[in-house]
């Protein structure tokens, strides 16, 4: 599946460039098919057979993944900002003997060896000149077919493509094993909504061990045919920006925070060449969207996924669109919208828990049945997302455990976090978030809001008010704001509200 159509694609595109980064590296279609062959007979060599893969949005990285299929082994991609707890929690839950990383990237990032780790930098090395050039011209001269046979047990459909971890912003991380199935389901499903030309080409700033960042920016440009060029770095806005321009980008792929940033930075030239926007990972700002559309003209399509569903469940086609929700359904997925308690199916504008299913769907948690157990209804997956189906076009209201339950009353927490961000947007032109609202136990109430502002002094009694005169009932108020230099972010540009909860149970539980 995933290797078969790579190389197919790869000999029809054989000189044309398909990976670029910002260290001025670049590679075409045929160079990547040659060193992802070289560097998987020495990954075969690996000990384990789960291999941690630690490496930033770039074409080394990139060729990492792509030797590591190739090799039989099976990718986790490590989350190299988590916490070292975080890392060893997954380190040993994948039995990981091996942590393949760079060592200029481990340098840059300050983090600290370790002995598991083999860098990619000294494989290269290990590789002669006669060898790649002989690679090289295989590669070139032999048929897709006779290319395919020699890998044809790694590219069943079944097979382990990565095993990835949800981002923990509230729990603590799941491996969710991916399958070439439902990687190769999902890139096809991407080619129906965007019609893909030659000329494509995505910015590849999401990091590979976030799904979207592993599918859209990687696996995408390599059977659609198309470009990627890879920046570590997704807050670097000011040279996206030149990036963008420069390298004639036509795709953007981010979150509501990354276009926040790119609406204050970026003008209508750097993007004459962009014709599609797409965002996802968290929910899209109104405020950002319009602003996004005013200022540089166009369209940011919402799209709705999770890990587990292989990223995209629903999706804002480009001549198919409905702003404030996140899209109609996929191809091939199915979504039926059921009572929190009874699972009971609704109608088509109720509002209840989003279940899926469909080939994109995992088919379990890694080494992990009792949760598997749980996530899981009559086949259908349980995504813990509140929403309902208006005119075909999914809307989301909330996550299930993003509602704080106050007297008795379930009060979602995303709508006050987005008027509390209007509130606090009025008077700034900073692109970063402002705010976030947890719930945490209350001994009279049952729970309590707390929220987090990026405001010196934040006076309780006038944010109150003003929240009041946007319509918001005094039970869904704060009941206490925490002053703070920056929202703590994941890397897939989540907020991280474990981070957030434990910081306001320390100060007010």
């Amino acid at each position: 599946m995933l290797i078969e159509s790579f190389i197919k694609t790869a000999k029809k595109n054989f000189s044309k460039i398909v990976q670029e980064d910002s260290s001025g590296m670049s590679l075409t279609f045929g160079q990547t098919l040659t060193a992802g062959i070289l560097l998987s007979k020495q990954i075969r060599n690996f000990e384990g057979e789960n291999i941690a893969l630690m490496f930033p949005a770039s074409v080394g990285g990139a060729l990492a993944y792509i030797a590591t299929s190739f090799s039989g082994k099976t990718p986790v991609g490590l989350n190299f900002i988590a916490g070292r707890e975080e890392q060893d929690w997954v380190m040993d839950t994948c039995e990981i003997k091996t942590i393949f990383t760079s060592r200029v990237f481990i340098q840059k990032a300050e983090i600290q060896e370790d002995p598991r780790m083999i860098f990619i930098e000294d494989l290269k090395e290990r590789t002669s000149k006669l060898e790649k050039l002989l690679t090289y011209f295989s590669c070139k001269i032999k048929s897709s077919q006779s290319l395919i046979r020699k890998y044809k047990e790694y590219n069943s459909p079944d097979k382990t493509a990565i095993i990835l971890f949800t981002s923990g912003s509230e729990s603590h991380p799941k491996g969710v094993p991916l399958t070439n199935r439902n990687i190769y389901v999902t890139i096809r499903n991407y080619s129906t909504v965007f019609q893909p030309i030659p000329e494509d080409k995505i910015l590849g700033t999401l990091p590979f061990f976030h799904v979207f960042g592993f599918v859209a920016c990687l696996w995408l440009p390599l059977i659609m045919g198309m470009g990627a060029f890879y920046h570590p770095n997704p807050t670097d806005y000011e040279r996206l920006g030149k990036i963008v321009h420069r390298y004639r980008i036509t795709m953007l792929l981010g979150t509501s925070t990354l276009y926040r940033g790119y609406t204050k930075r970026w003008n209508m030239e750097q993007v004459s060449s962009v014709r599609l926007a797409f965002a996802g990972a968290e929910k899209l700002n109104e405020n950002v969207r319009k602003k996004f559309k005013e200022k540089l003209g166009i369209n940011i399509l919402e799209a709705y996924g999770v890990t587990e569903s292989c990223s995209c469940i629903t999706v804002n086609y480009p001549n198919d669109f409905c702003y404030g929700s996140v899209g109609r359904l996929l191809p091939d997925v199915q979504c039926k919208i059921v009572n929190t308690d009874t699972y009971e199916e609704l109608q088509s504008g109720e509002e209840g828990l989003i279940l899926v299913k469909g080939p994109n769907v995992m088919n379990g948690y890694y080494k992990s049945p009792e949760l598997t157990g749980r996530a899981f209804h009559d086949g259908f997956y349980i995504t813990g997302d509140i929403g309902k189906f208006e005119n075909g076009f999914l809307y989301i209201t909330d996550r299930l455990k993003r509602f704080a339950k106050i007297g008795g009353e379930m009060i979602p927490l995303s709508p006050i976090e987005d008027k509390l961000s209007h509130v606090l947007d009025e008077h700034t032109d900073d692109e970063k978030r402002k705010c976030a609202v947890v719930n945490i136990p209350h001994a009279q109430k049952g729970e309590q809001l707390i929220a987090v502002v990026v405001e010196e002094n934040p006076d309780k009694l006038s944010l109150n008010r003003k929240l009041d005169s946007l319509g918001l009932t005094h039970l869904s108020q704060p009941d206490h704001y925490i002053p703070i230099d920056s929202i703590p972010m994941l890397p897939s540009g989540k907020v991280d509200y474990k981070s957030i909860k434990n910081m306001a149970m320390k100060q007010f539980a």
